[in-house]
């Protein structure tokens, strides 16, 4: 099907609207999920059409159970946007610290702002843009831990794992979204990727449909109002790739 900029535009600022209503209605508290509780600054510098699935724990709702399901010391996030996933670990003492790497200067602002807003300020470490060698600015601890690497860096995955990186966090759990399909060549790079992790338990984890039904907000919108907070405005359909040590 062929792409209207201008239609393209208007859904994503009208997405944007609607996200922004249910957010303000709910005071900027995530009001269900795994990370209920937790404050949101509206002054997002990425993803302002997701506020809404936040609140209503509807956001990534597939990485939460994983997160859930593992026992951790701390977190590792590399492209750590807002701060949505280390505060909300914190909150609930999923881990007892955060690292986050982070490239763009106001999302390191608005990380440190959520965190203080949250009162975990004392849990997390900022450092900016993820390279191959980012675990060599992290404690022994940290690497020989029970430690979750969560990575949303837009494709850098492919340069970031090598097998440096992986054979230091060989006791770790990965979360890493895929992006390769921002590529020419997408099935030779998902190939190599996945063989840095050759002694690990592998799965591919693919976005599923959101969950609705019950959330009165959400059930009282119309039906494009509705698909528009589910949506995570993605391109592509969303996948992670999960690497459990064995």
């Amino acid at each position: 099907m062929a792409k209207h900029p201008f239609l393209k535009f208007c859904v994503k600022e009208y997405r944007k609207r609607v996200s922004r209503s249910l957010f303000e209605r709910a005071k900027g508290v995530v009001l269900r999920g795994g990370f209920s509780g937790m404050r949101l600054n509206k002054n997002v510098h990425w993803g302002k059409g997701d506020l809404a699935a936040k609140i209503y724990g509807l956001y990534e709702p597939e990485i939460l159970q994983v997160i859930d399901a593992c026992s951790l010391d701390y977190l590792v996030n590399l492209g750590a946007g807002d701060g949505y996933y280390p505060v909300g670990m914190l909150i609930h003492k999923k881990v007892e610290h955060a690292f986050c790497f982070e490239e763009n200067p106001k999302g390191r602002r608005l990380i440190q702002e959520n965190s203080i807003e949250n009162k975990v300020q004392e849990g997390i470490t900022l450092f900016g843009r993820a390279d191959a060698g980012f675990h060599r600015s992290l404690p022994t601890e940290v690497l020989d831990g029970r430690t979750l690497v969560l990575c949303d860096i837009e494709g850098g995955e492919f340069d970031v794992f090598t097998p440096e990186v992986v054979s230091a966090f060989r006791d770790s759990t990965f979360i890493i979204e895929l992006h390769d399909w921002k590529f020419e060549n997408r099935h030779e790079k998902r190939e190599a990727l996945l063989r840095q992790f050759d002694g690990f338990n592998i799965r591919v984890l693919k976005s599923k449909p959101k969950q609705w039904a019950g959330i009165s907000d959400i059930e009282e919108l119309s039906e494009n109002d509705r698909a528009l907070v589910c949506s995570e405005g993605r391109k592509f359909l969303g996948e992670w790739l999960i690497c459990e040590s064995k």
